[in-house]
């Protein structure tokens, strides 16, 4: 991240553990106290409220993709966490043990708008979890840092591939390709899991162009919750 130097719907409660964001995406500034950050959730360079460019493809020379076509192309957000303002996932939410941040029930996680955190630019995103307040969270393409205990801190790491590891300060992380998920929202291709690296089983699923489709977060004594994508509005 261009802005941001760092050692993950909801969007996210643990930072991708501690955002799972979102849950929160990954650590975030928190209007209201939380028991943990979020990965993040699901939660640009610096970011901007219009989705990041990509490169517009070389249009075919025999005619056989139409220009709405080419066009559509080259301003789709395929980003693993494409995060801004107005933006909404909602989840079915499962609370496991005892997590008093959650509830059981259907739950929205929105992008509210944007701030400036030590002259970064970032999203504010409420938490699915209703108890889980506000999560600050900055993005670079498909790198996402938030903002917790007074400093950034990396929630997802580029480039997504197997052999890329990170931490937010509090726990390590892998990704782990997922291929097609399908959840009630429908069946999303490009799937990585954002994987703690740990004995118990902690992760957030997230899709290109989507964002978390599944949130999987536990703190190592069975406590936690778990969500499910139900829909999106964009």
């Amino acid at each position: 991240m261009s802005r941001v130097t760092v050692a993950a719907r909801p969007h996210a409660l643990i930072l991708v553990a501690a955002l799972a964001a979102c849950g929160g995406r990954g650590v975030a500034v928190l209007e209201r106290e939380s028991s943990a950050p979020e990965p993040g959730s699901q939660p640009a360079s610096p970011p901007s409220d219009e989705a990041s460019s990509v490169r517009a493809p070389e249009l075919p020379r025999d005619g056989g993709a139409s220009l709405a076509d080419a066009a559509n192309a080259a301003t789709r957000d395929d980003r693993i966490d494409p995060i801004e303002v107005g933006r909404a996932w909602t989840y079915a939410v499962e609370v496991l043990g005892f997590y008093p941040s959650c509830s059981n029930g259907v739950f929205t996680a929105t992008t509210l708008g944007t701030t400036v955190v030590d002259e970064l630019r970032a999203f504010r995103v409420q938490s699915l979890c209703e108890r889980a307040g506000v999560y600050t969270y900055a993005v670079d393409g498909d790198a996402v840092a938030s903002y917790f205990a007074g400093r950034w801190r990396e929630s997802l790491a580029a480039p997504v591939a197997e052999t890329t590891t990170w931490t937010d300060g509090f726990r390590d992380y892998t990704w782990e390709a997922k291929g097609d998920v399908t959840t009630p929202a429908g069946t999303f291709s490009a799937c990585w899991s954002a994987k703690v690296i740990a004995s118990f089983d902690s992760y957030t699923v997230f899709c290109r162009g989507v964002g978390p489709v599944k949130w999987h977060y536990e703190d190592g004594f069975g406590n936690g919750y778990e969500a499910i994508l139900l829909g999106k509005n964009f």
